[in-house]
């Protein structure tokens, strides 16, 4: 099996894996390519000392939660029979919704919820092909009324 060369998209997932674990140089080698990446090590003496941090203290706000692409696949935001919509921006939904699906082959994998809230806005488009860890949808977190 030859190895092609990998996307650009594949190089920055390497690089930020590599500066998260502290590593510090890699090569990729195949057929009719060859990748060296290196970073310089962050030395503590470089690093501002005893720096007070200046910016105002911003209001809390939730952050939204996301739905993320589990594996690269087909994003279908429409039942694939019927042609109906799971879900639109606005729209409030459950945690555990279904929200759309990811095909990965023959495989189709649920989207659903994690939270309960509002649909804010959709990442993709149905149709889209979409690689891992990519955002597929934003939701607004709404707390349940006691």
């Amino acid at each position: 099996m030859e190895k092609k060369a990998p996307a650009l998209s594949e190089l920055r997932d390497i690089a930020r894996k590599m500066r998260q674990s502290g590593l510090s140089e890699i090569e990729l080698n195949g057929h009719g390519f060859r990748v060296s990446m290196k970073y310089a090590p962050v030395s503590p003496a470089i690093l501002p000392r005893d720096v007070q941090d200046e910016t105002p203290a911003r209001p809390a706000v939730p952050a939204p939660d996301a739905v993320y692409a589990p594996f690269p696949g087909i994003v279908l935001l429409q039942h694939p029979l019927n042609k109906i919509p799971f879900t639109r921006p606005g729209e409030r939904v459950g945690k555990d919704a279904l929200l759309g699906l990811l095909k990965v082959g023959v495989i189709y994998l649920p989207l659903r919820s994690p939270v309960q809230g509002v649909v804010g806005y959709l990442s993709v488009e149905d149709g889209d092909c979409v690689e891992y860890g990519a955002e597929i949808f934003t939701l607004r977190r709404e707390e349940l009324a006691a």
